[in-house]
């Protein structure tokens, strides 16, 4: 299935079987390839191409569903037989469900020539280059760099056809000296965007701060998040209070508070397919078009997103936020989070802290209540006191438990200058901010 016309044979196969039944496909087949390295040496080189093939078929209400990862005719046609089957003993859905019409897309995922013919001896010449350069300073270098390339078609009985092809860079390295320490991640669809010099100096850079940790008290502060930090924070938000299901099953903060202006005008985040530094999937795995969705826009409280079942079963309109049927009991994350830039300069922000922490990233972290997304984790590879406008310390890493709710409400400043990091679905674009309510709740030994 590695070009649209394989994508149609494969849906007339599936058709030609299921002649009967009204049916939906989801077809993906890709390949990775993995270099992972420790202690300032490669040490693993992986490849890997997989193909899946899910089908869901619909009789009368109830729904079957068989994953397989061979599309030979005997292997879809013995599965599709046992998917009939537990159509026949499954229990009705307790509302009607319809198949989605065709549709039409705006975009496309963005593709690179380069980033899908990159070598393992390309990435073992890029990491030999940061690994050179932090031997020289005392630190050894750990991490991952994959390259990808994958196809995804989504089609079903009523004419749905949607066919997509993108590529994706992943890079992530934690340096180490004794308990100095610094880490840094990279994602995009393009090698060409891979500044190695960048990312190795940003690397140095937190690390020779990172040294001789001072303990602090617990408590509320004021803290600069970097964008890795935001991003991570961002996620669990979307998971629980964003997601369409848990807010129609009242698990959300937004049921109480849609359209109230409870954050600063200044806060805007939404699930937009569309901005410049995410890297966006045309279409839901039902087939819907992505659009973009504001879920809170200048401080209002807007709403959620919504998978294909809960709009069907609560009377909502889908926003091509649907998963895989394996994964549908999660309910609609966002795709593609994206949080509004600033007018501020991440040297403006810490210049104006009197007192206050800057926090590199998170790890460990946990929901603690949905409804407040009341977060739970540690700080780590570097957290810095900041004092009269100036980074002066390095701090040991401290355990927070906050909300993100009252810590959005707290914003008072956000960066112009955002970056592109992992997310649970897709990448989230996120920018520095300033919060004057984070919570401490105790210290660490480390």
């Amino acid at each position: 299935m590695k070009d649209i016309n394989s994508g149609k044979e494969l849906v007339n196969k599936v058709k030609s079987i299921l002649k009967n039944y009204d049916f939906e496909i989801i077809a993906s087949e890709g390949r990775s390839e993995l270099t992972r390295f420790a202690e300032s040496y490669i040490h693993q080189n992986v490849a890997e191409t997989d193909l899946n093939l899910t089908v869901k078929i619909i009789n009368e209400d109830r729904i079957g569903a068989v994953q397989m990862n061979s599309i030979d005719e005997s292997t879809i046609s013995k599965n599709i037989e046992k998917a009939i089957e537990v159509t026949k003993i499954t229990p009705k859905l307790d509302y009607h469900y319809r198949l989605l019409t065709p549709q039409s897309y705006k975009i496309k995922s963005k593709y690179s020539k380069d980033t899908a013919n990159f070598t393992p001896l390309n990435r073992a010449q890029l990491i030999r280059q940061i690994i050179k350069e932090v031997n020289k300073r005392g630190y050894e270098a750990a991490g991952a760099f994959k390259t990808e390339e994958s196809t995804l078609m989504v089609a079903n009985s009523e004419g749905v056809f949607a066919f997509d092809r993108g590529t994706k860079v992943d890079f992530n390295c934690v340096i180490t000296r004794d308990n100095s320490t610094a880490h840094t991640s990279f994602i995009d669809s393009d090698i060409n965007n891979f500044n190695i010099n960048k990312i190795t100096d940003e690397l140095l850079e937190t690390a020779l701060k990172n040294v001789e940790q001072i303990e602090i008290e617990p408590g509320v502060y004021t803290v600069i998040l970097s964008p890795e930090a935001v991003s991570e924070i961002l996620n669990y938000t979307g998971y629980t209070a964003f997601n369409g299901k848990m807010i129609m099953e009242g698990k959300s903060f937004i049921c109480n508070n849609q359209g109230k202006k409870i954050f600063p005008e200044t806060i805007t985040v939404s699930d937009d397919p569309f901005d410049k530094l995410t890297m966006p999937l045309p279409f839901d795995l039902m087939g819907y078009p992505r659009e973009k969705t504001y879920l809170i826009k200048d401080g209002i409280v807007e709403d959620g997103v919504y998978d294909h079942l809960t709009a069907l079963k609560y009377n909502k309109k889908c926003t091509g936020n649907t998963l895989s049927p394996e994964h549908a009991s999660f309910g609609a994350p966002p795709f593609n989070l994206v949080m509004k830039e600033g007018n501020n300069s991440v040297e403006e922000m810490i210049s104006s802290t009197k007192k206050g922490i800057y926090i590199s990233r998170f790890h460990y972290v946990n929901i603690l209540n949905p409804m407040s997304v009341q977060l739970t984790g540690m700080t780590r590879d570097g957290t810095f006191l900041i004092e009269d406008g100036k980074r002066v310390k390095a701090i040991k890493n401290m355990r927070f438990n906050t909300s993100v709710v009252d810590m959005l409400k707290a914003v008072d400043m956000i960066s112009k200058e955002r970056q592109t990091k992992e997310g649970f679905i897709g990448p989230t674009v996120a920018p520095y901010l300033r919060t004057n309510n984070f919570t401490f709740s105790s210290k660490t030994s480390f």
